[in-house]
């Protein structure tokens, strides 16, 4: 499935390409490849390391408007948590929210039928239509929270 799945990511990209005359090259190839193998929210940073293993020479500047290529054809999406860029699969995914742990960055993502049908009804009851959203909450994930200092009564 998750091979398929890559398949079908892979197709669109290179219809994107083509449709704008863009050209296919090893490098976007290599970027490619690591960023629809990775299950992270990857900075790019990340995704230049995980595609200089592939292809070494593959730059910061090629890795950065390879993601925007993708985002333009629907394939990845950008999250800025903490004046951070992230980019995440955006193909076919169902919507999800974010957990984001303010002191080691660590994303956790979740979805709630719930939290959707609040947001629908409260957006009916002001007459809005709803075209998108993000929902992030920051606080602590259970490992700093746990490495966090006790406090002193005092």
């Amino acid at each position: 499935m998750a091979n398929d799945t890559r398949r079908e990511e892979r197709d669109i990209f290179s219809a994107y390409l083509a449709k704008h005359r863009l050209k296919r090259s090893e490098q976007r190839e290599a970027i490619l490849e690591a960023f629809l193998r990775s299950e992270r929210h990857l900075s790019i940073d990340d995704l230049l390391a995980l595609a200089q293993k592939r292809r070494p020479e593959v730059g910061r500047t090629t890795v950065y408007r390879t993601l925007k290529l993708l985002q333009a054809a629907g394939l990845a999406t950008e999250l800025v948590l903490q004046g951070e860029t992230r980019f995440e699969r955006e193909h076919n995914r169902r919507h999800h929210d974010h957990f984001i742990c303010k002191a080691c960055g660590a994303i956790f993502e979740f979805s709630s039928d719930e939290i959707e049908r609040i947001q629908d009804e409260v957006a009916a009851e002001l007459g809005f239509v709803i075209e998108g959203h993000r929902h992030q909450i920051f606080g602590r994930c259970r490992d700093c929270v746990s490495r966090r200092p006790a406090r002193r009564a005092g």
